[in-house]
């Protein structure tokens, strides 16, 4: 079985909202889906980044909202981290 076949990678844009206190902004967040199919069974690992938000919001926590999900995220260093799902 070629590489191709064994992973697949997609990534997704999805429609978020970023939220904390007295700040609010849309962003845009990427899911990315990875497959394996070279062990006995496949494998799956998601994960979610913020890659734009309509405002750049100072480090600290936030409340991200996609998908009627609500995850909580610290801005360090004026970057995003990756969720791991």
């Amino acid at each position: 079985m070629d590489r191709a076949k064994k992973e697949k990678h997609t990534t997704d844009q999805l429609r978020g909202v970023l939220r904390g206190d007295a700040f609010e902004s849309d962003c845009t967040v990427a899911l990315v889906t990875k497959l394996d199919h070279e062990k006995p069974t496949v494998a799956v690992w998601t994960s979610l980044r913020i890659t734009a938000a309509t405002q750049t919001p100072p480090d600290g926590t936030y409340r991200l909202e996609v998908h009627g999900r609500t995850f909580d995220v610290k801005r360090v260093g004026g970057k995003w981290p990756t969720l791991h799902l």
